[in-house]
């Protein structure tokens, strides 16, 4: 399930800095209830398996009513209201809560270490989507970058390597970090069929590089074909796919076309 936000302001467009996933992951925590945003941000859920938390949400980037324009000089992005903001988990909880507050306050203000003044955008409309109906394979785009990367150690330290579309290593991580959110929301196991798998069909030139605090994330973004068997194929658009779904990576939606 998915909510489709639309915002608007006191004046026809905002600017936020270039790197704003870190505004949009405090929006969230904060806009949720107490209880639920707690256990979330502590833990998640827990992979019996592997013993790793998983958060089971995901975010797009703000999609702006015309086209952004972006200042390299002060690394800041101009966005033009409407604005449109996709969340989306398979947690009936978490996107009740989430819903149930935005509706009753109407309004949010956007702060954080990255914005020089605090802003209030309000809101416009507010839909709760569900996740596609089954196909296979299916062109999906990225609403928010997808990032894939393995971590290992040398000589005392921790290198994280990231994987490109190209990379054998994308499609298998992307697979098996899907398995492990199956399992975790459903306690079962289940095998991938020869046919499943994610291939690039057209995307970035370059990866997209996003500093979140004082990490640096890259990740792609284009369209992918997409197939998979049908029990993983909600949670790749309610879950997000590859890694760092809660930060405001891997959010995907069915290919419109060029609009």
């Amino acid at each position: 399930m998915r909510l489709r936000i639309k915002f608007t302001g006191d004046t026809e467009s905002i600017i936020l800095p270039f790197h704003y996933n870190e505004i949009l992951h405090g929006i969230v925590y904060h806009y949720l209830n107490t209880p639920f945003a707690l256990r979330m941000h502590a833990k998640g859920f827990i992979d019996p398996e592997s013993n790793r938390g998983l958060k089971l949400f995901t975010f797009s980037r703000l999609i702006s009513s015309k086209k952004p324009e972006i200042d390299k000089e002060n690394n800041a992005i101009k966005f033009y209201f409407p604005i449109t903001w996709i969340i989306a988990s398979p947690l009936h909880e978490f996107i009740i809560s989430l819903y149930n507050t935005l509706n009753r306050k109407r309004s949010i203000n956007l702060h954080g270490s990255t914005l020089p003044t605090e802003q209030n955008i309000y809101l416009l409309n507010l839909w709760l989507e569900k996740p596609p109906p089954y196909n296979r394979p299916v062109l999906v785009e990225t609403l928010s970058p997808i990032t894939v990367y393995r971590t290992s150690e040398k000589d005392g330290k921790l290198f994280t390597h990231y994987f490109k579309p190209s990379d054998p290593e994308f499609n298998e991580l992307i697979l098996s970090n899907l398995l492990r959110k199956y399992r975790v929301l459903t306690g079962k196991k289940l095998t991938l069929d020869k046919e499943a798998f994610i291939r690039p069909v057209r995307i970035s030139h370059r990866e997209n590089i996003i500093y979140f605090k004082d990490t640096v994330i890259k990740g792609w973004s284009g369209n992918f074909e997409l197939s998979l068997p049908e029990e993983l194929f909600p949670l790749a658009f309610s879950c997000g796919l590859g890694a760092k779904n809660s930060l405001g990576f891997g959010c995907i939606g069915i290919w419109r076309g060029n609009k």
